[in-house]
């Protein structure tokens, strides 16, 4: 007996370490990169898309239209009121991480029945002209987009010593013209130090009859219908010398010429106010408008 159990104990101990042995457990399996792709498809309307996702392995969309909108569902209308190429761009998110796809649509037209959010604060579904605010700080330059530090502001005088900046108007309508009315006179800015600029002005600081522009500069002056463009964040004047509050300001940088366009970006728009600025590079101008 005794032999027996030990012959017993012996077995089952072998059979416990062999169970006992250690095992390589497979890898946690969290799936391979999803499949970005989508679907573009006309409408009866020129100017509007229904885009589709075709996406494999993901659970979670993203999509960047190409006129600032965003979306992140699998199935998106697409609407844009200016004709233009547009790149939108889907990302898609799986278990085992993102992949995007991209497409262009070209809008081949303006669409004259859209008329929605900044279009419609910007042009009143018609034509809506805007000036400088006779305020103080209404035209205002600092170091940064923050705002908190002033370098220079206008003051509440300036409406008045400056009348031929503050009179300027400033059309919008919603068929994307633009068109500057100077009133028949200007203001001949100034550089940090005094200086008149760009140099090429030639005349002394202040108020001149629009003849006066020299005539490499006129197009600064041009009344003729030029174009815009505008979405969420953006503000864009096109046309050579078209321009919002300050000739010399232009994209990026303090210009000695006018420009083809000059793109601002939107801090404030409502019905009645606006305010856009544009870095220069050195720091930020900052303009402040009413509706009249």
């Amino acid at each position: 007996m005794e032999k027996f159990i030990k012959c017993c104990f012996s077995t089952i101990l072998a059979i416990t370490l062999g169970a006992c042995t250690p095992q390589v457990d497979d890898k946690i399996d969290i799936g391979g990169l999803p499949v970005a792709a989508f679907d573009v498809t006309p409408t009866a309307n020129p100017n509007k898309f229904n885009l589709t996702s075709k996406s494999t392995g993901a659970f979670l969309y993203k999509w960047d239209l190409g006129d600032g909108s965003t979306s992140d569902t699998t199935v998106v209308s697409a609407a844009y009121a200016r004709k233009g190429t547009y790149k939108v761009t889907l990302t898609a998110f799986g278990k085992g991480g993102m992949a995007t796809a991209t497409q262009n649509i070209v809008v081949a037209q303006d669409d004259p029945t859209a008329c929605t959010g900044n279009v419609r604060l910007l042009t009143n579904c018609g034509t809506k002209r805007w000036k400088l605010a006779p305020e103080a700080s209404a035209l205002w330059v600092g170091p940064d987009a923050t705002f908190g530090t002033t370098w220079w502001a206008s003051g509440a005088a300036d409406v008045a010593a400056r009348t031929c900046l503050f009179n300027d108007e400033y059309a919008f309508s919603v068929d994307g013209t633009f068109q500057y009315d100077s009133k028949g006179d200007f203001w001949a800015d100034t550089d940090a130090n005094g200086n008149i600029f760009p140099p090429a002005m030639a005349l002394m600081p202040g108020c001149h009859p629009i003849s006066d522009m020299p005539v490499a500069l006129r197009a600064w002056s041009d009344p003729s219908p030029r174009t815009f463009s505008v979405n969420n964040t953006e503000l864009k004047v096109i046309g050579l010398g078209a321009y919002m509050g300050l000739y010399k300001v232009g994209t990026g940088a303090e210009v000695l010429v006018p420009q083809a366009s000059v793109t601002y970006t939107i801090k404030e728009l409502t019905a009645n106010r606006m305010v856009l600025y544009v870095s220069f590079g050195a720091g930020i101008w900052r303009y402040t408008f009413v509706s009249i």
